[in-house]
């Protein structure tokens, strides 16, 4: 679509003018292209305007985009601000939850801190197999790697988090 021209624009006023144009009249079409915008460039008064648009979403449906965005491999050097992005909207899925994970096990300290806020935020899950999945795959990461990682504590707690819902069904 031609109104999203400004954002892959080599102009900086042209991307700001855009990003206007998402916050007024954005809808989900907007959601993808804001991402990438914020993942390729590295103006940071650019990338705070976006995540703070992304992070403050009304459109139910972009929770489906970030989902997508947290299994596309094009996306994994922003994982962390997806999830975040997730959790500051309220977009708290189970079905979310295997990505999420894998996002943590896969990514930096950012990124399985960011997943943990995530956990700690979801309510319930109520597929005991997406449960019992992620719990293995925790457990199965914690024997795999070493205890001097400082991503260990992130993923134990996020480990008795998933284990408190398991003992809670």
């Amino acid at each position: 679509m031609q109104e999203f021209n400004g954002l892959y624009s080599q102009k900086r006023e042209d991307v700001l003018r855009a990003i206007e144009k998402a916050r007024d009249h954005g809808t989900l079409e907007w959601v993808r292209p804001l991402m990438e915008v914020f993942r390729d460039l590295e103006d940071e008064e650019i990338r705070t305007e976006i995540a703070g648009l992304l992070g403050a979403l009304k459109i139910s449906d972009a929770a489906s985009v970030f989902s997508d965005a947290l299994d596309d491999p094009e996306f994994s050097s922003i994982h962390a601000d997806v999830i975040s992005f997730l959790w500051s909207c309220g977009f708290q899925s189970e079905d979310d939850l295997i990505s999420i994970v894998q996002c943590a096990i896969d990514g930096d300290y950012r990124c399985a801190m960011e997943a943990l806020t995530w956990v700690e935020e979801l309510e319930h899950v109520l597929d005991e197999q997406v449960l019992l999945d992620v719990i293995l795959m925790l457990r199965g990461h914690l024997e795999e790697i070493d205890g001097q990682d400082i991503r260990v504590p992130l993923y134990q707690d996020m480990l008795l988090k998933l284990q408190r819902h398991e003992r809670g069904q």
